[in-house]
């Protein structure tokens, strides 16, 4: 399951990469960040629910180690600062997490509609950079899921992939032996240390 070159790596497996979600209390362990700053919210109407689109910067970024950071910040100057796209990476190596509650799999549900409706009527691309947030999250109800770039990159997604992603972890831990939510990490080829994450679980 862990497959290097696959782009995609979890980083709760290696402690000194940047761990945006922790795994030792409830539904606290699925946000991108304690001290997140919302920079934009809407709100997206799926039938008679109402599902809160965040836009978030997390000053602190407590899972990025100092000389991670500073790989980070001297790839950036040393480059053109072009937007990375990750449309298409897959979300092959999920982890789940053993504590903590089950979301409401319809709640989730909902949220999946809400990403296809912003799809629609926005495209199908969304960036995360300092204007935007370099991280997003969707709530409704019992289910929180967010997508983040640790290393402040410029990067186009695609709504579809998050989906993706909601499909896959709600697959992959629907069971208390396997953990009631999870998340997964990309793990670019050029860098040593995982900047690209997504989660799913409970709000």
């Amino acid at each position: 399951m862990l497959q290097l070159s696959s782009k995609i790596f979890l980083s709760l497996l290696i402690p000194a990469l940047p761990v945006l979600v922790n795994a030792h209390s409830g539904h606290e362990s699925v946000s991108p960040c304690s001290d997140a700053v919302v920079l934009d919210r809407r709100t997206i109407q799926v039938g008679d629910n109402q599902v809160v689109l965040s836009g978030l910067s997390c000053p602190s970024d407590p899972g990025l180690e100092s000389s991670n950071r500073d790989r980070a910040q001297a790839k950036s100057s040393l480059t053109t600062r072009t937007t990375r796209d990750v449309c298409g990476e897959p979300c092959t190596n999920l982890f789940c997490f053993t504590s903590g509650s089950f979301p409401i799999a319809s709640d989730c549900a909902i949220i999946a509609d809400a990403l296809t409706i912003l799809s629609t009527n926005l495209g199908p691309t969304y960036q995360l950079n300092a204007t935007n947030g370099y991280y997003k999250q969707l709530v409704f109800g019992t289910c929180l899921t967010y997508i983040g770039v640790s290393a402040e990159e410029d990067t186009e997604a695609c709504w579809s992939d998050w989906i993706t992603v909601i499909t896959d972890i709600s697959d992959e831990c629907n069971t208390p032996a396997r953990g009631p939510y999870g998340a997964c990490t990309s793990f670019p080829p050029d860098l040593t240390y995982a900047d690209f994450s997504m989660g799913l679980g409970h709000s």
